[in-house]
């Protein structure tokens, strides 16, 4: 039985033709509560669905001990809702050094380069990311104080290329207690509120 959160994903994942029968999905599962909220959504419609999940993580390896641990719990609970795990690693501090590129932009361009890998290897048709409401609205801010033309106000597509965002029009705390009401835990990342990086 739906309740209304996956009622209204499911809608969008109709809506915007994210997802077809058989699709092999990787759902990109960082640990935090977005991506967690992801997993157990299509969890539960996956059913109705007709979809192959697989779980997809990739340590940036930023935090040492924690970003192993974040690595190993979401290893965990691709196990406990037997869903394949496939990790990727890269060092994204150097990378981001090596290239110029700001830490952020660094660790996304390496997190896709790795989902993309997996869809031209063959693994995977479809890669689901956990952006949220409260993302789409962090971005049009962000480039609004960068300054940006019309375009820019675009902001995050429910679908590009092979990557979909079923989530992408429900809140951040409506995630939260979704999961609370599972029982769910997750991982806090404490760059989240480093009020030094314009995302926080």
């Amino acid at each position: 039985m739906h309740t209304d959160l996956t009622t209204r994903v499911l809608h969008t994942i109709r809506e915007h033709g994210m997802l077809r029968p058989g699709d092999r999905v990787g759902i990109g599962v960082s640990g935090g509560a977005d991506s967690v909220a992801l997993l157990r959504l299509l969890g539960e419609l996956n059913g109705e669905l007709g979809l192959r999940l697989a779980i997809l993580h990739f340590n940036h390896q930023l935090r040492g001990a924690e970003s192993d641990a974040d690595e190993s719990f979401v290893a965990q609970l691709a196990a406990a809702h037997s869903f394949e795990f496939i990790s990727g690693r890269d060092d994204v501090a150097a990378v981001a050094r090596a290239q110029g590129w700001n830490l952020e932009d660094a660790a996304r361009r390496l997190r896709y380069a790795f989902f993309a890998a997996n869809v031209r290897a063959g693994q995977l048709t479809r890669i689901a990311v956990a952006h949220s409401a409260d993302d789409q609205a962090e971005t049009v801010l962000a480039r609004l104080i960068r300054g940006t033309g019309p375009a820019g106000l675009a902001a995050i597509y429910p679908v590009k290329g092979d990557v979909v965002r079923p989530i992408l029009f429900i809140r951040r705390s409506e995630l939260r207690e979704y999961l609370i009401a599972l029982g769910q835990t997750w991982r806090e990342d404490a760059s989240n509120s480093d009020t030094t990086r314009l995302r926080a």
